[in-house]
């Protein structure tokens, strides 16, 4: 593929985090301009909020999750191999990925959690632990069935559990493109009990279905929230970063990303995030020194796609087929380990700087796990670099009838009206984008690889 066909290949985002955003009245999408109607209370003052407790850096909290996991493993050294305390080992494996991105905990904490389960009478055992980690790993049908044992338990179980649990079969409905009951499910688990971590999904859901104004007032109600530890408020932060991206706003992003990075500093991906601010902001040297440090440091195959997107963007072609060589390597392993938790990141991976037919044949794998919005747009993008033109509409047209709404969407929209000669179409396609986005033909947006829509 040539420089050009490259260079519109789009960023992707890892984990953690999904898509953004609105689309509007001009090009007949019957959505409205999110900066016409821009209303509730100002973002919170980074300045003012105040952590409660908890470990002040991520090394200290990789330093106390090191601790458990090792007591973890000395008291079933001991003999206490019951599935409570697989359960406990399980737990604490996941929380360290959670800081480290390993996932070499996560196949540990995976194969800990399964012997768990198969230790416990039925329908006694760690369900919500397993469900929760099933979910990580995009097995939607485990997490049902998980459920579904959680379900049997003769207790009653507390509110936050009912929380979870409800919390869970919304995700699971969120994957699925089922956007109405995933709402449903949300609203269901915060009456049972509320949490920072429901506020947080209830936010994302509200963006990548059309209305960024409530994904914004529902995170800003968890950053001005009281006890948040330094990792929950950076999450939240990275959380607004997101939904400024989504709309446009590359100065509130790199506000909260840079807020995010010195309230719990060290951690991998609010670092990355820095990075990445900076290729936006102009400094494309300074985040390649960045992303290069990180990807070195952390070994994580995100940095490094990210890292060799960026140098290729800059024509450095040699640079960036070293970093991509290393992260497809990478991902291979991953694929190989836990696939579906795999296949979409293999597939961006692909995309931005591998073969798109290979990242075609990863994307549809993942869409018929989880035909969600981000899934769509993602097998949508392989289609279209694979010459597909129509059948990356119909993917398209398939992911706005669901309700999902994306600048990123509407510019593949135009992307593959235009292959298919429908021009007029097209243009006001990207109108719909620009007024989500006003950045969203910027040559600089595709630098926003972490938290883009």
């Amino acid at each position: 593929m040539n420089e050009t066909g490259e260079s519109r290949r789009r960023a992707p985002w890892p984990l953690l985090l999904l898509i953004a955003v609105l689309v509007v009245l001009a090009a007949g999408f019957g959505v409205r301009s999110w900066r016409q109607h821009h209303q509730g209370p100002p973002d919170p003052d980074p300045a003012a909020i105040r952590p409660w407790f908890g470990p002040k850096t991520a090394a200290e909290a990789i330093v106390l999750a090191d601790s458990q996991i090792t007591g973890a493993r000395e008291r079933i050294e001991r003999g206490q191999k019951d599935w409570l305390h697989l359960e406990i080992l399980g737990d604490t494996l996941v929380g360290r990925y959670r800081l480290t991105g390993s996932w070499n905990d996560l196949a540990e904490a995976d194969r800990t959690l399964t012997e768990a389960m198969a230790l416990a009478d039925y329908p006694a055992g760690p369900s919500l632990s397993r469900a929760a980690l099933s979910n990580t790993l995009h097995r939607l049908p485990e997490v049902e069935t998980t459920l579904a044992r959680f379900d049997a338990q003769a207790a009653k179980p507390l509110p936050d559990e009912a929380s979870s649990a409800l919390a869970l079969r919304g995700d699971v409905a969120m994957q699925r493109g089922d956007y109405a009951a995933a709402r449903d499910l949300y609203g269901k688990a915060e009456a049972a009990a509320n949490n920072a971590g429901l506020a947080l999904r209830q936010s994302m859901l509200a963006l990548r279905t059309g209305d960024p104004e409530l994904a914004r007032r529902r995170v800003n109600a968890v950053l001005r929230g009281k006890r948040l530890t330094r990792q929950a408020l950076q999450t939240a932060a990275l959380q607004r970063a997101t939904i400024a991206y989504a709309t446009g706003d590359w100065a509130t992003a790199g506000r909260w990303v840079r807020w995010a990075d010195a309230v719990f500093p060290g951690q991998w991906l609010a670092q990355a995030f820095v990075a990445q601010q900076a290729a936006v902001e102009g400094r494309a040297d300074e985040a390649v020194h960045r992303y290069t440090d990180l990807a070195n440091r952390s070994n994580a195959p995100e940095v490094m796609d990210a890292l060799a997107h960026l140098l290729r963007l800059q024509g450095r072609r040699d640079a960036s087929n070293a970093w991509a060589a290393r992260a497809g390597s990478l991902w291979a392993r991953r694929v190989a380990a836990l696939p579906t938790a795999a296949y979409a990141h293999a597939a961006e991976h692909e995309l931005a700087v591998g073969d798109p037919a290979r990242a075609l044949d990863l994307a549809r794998k993942d869409a018929a796990l989880r035909p969600h919005g981000a899934t769509l747009a993602l097998l949508a993008r392989a289609q279209l670099l694979t010459g597909d033109a129509k059948a990356a509409l119909a993917t398209i047209e398939r992911a706005e009838k669901g309700g999902w709404r994306s600048a990123l969407l509407l510019m593949q929209r135009a992307e593959a009206l235009d292959a298919l000669g429908r021009n007029g179409e097209a243009e006001a396609s990207r109108k719909a984008a620009l007024a989500i986005n006003p950045h969203a033909a910027d040559p600089a947006a595709r630098y926003v690889w972490f938290g883009h829509d």
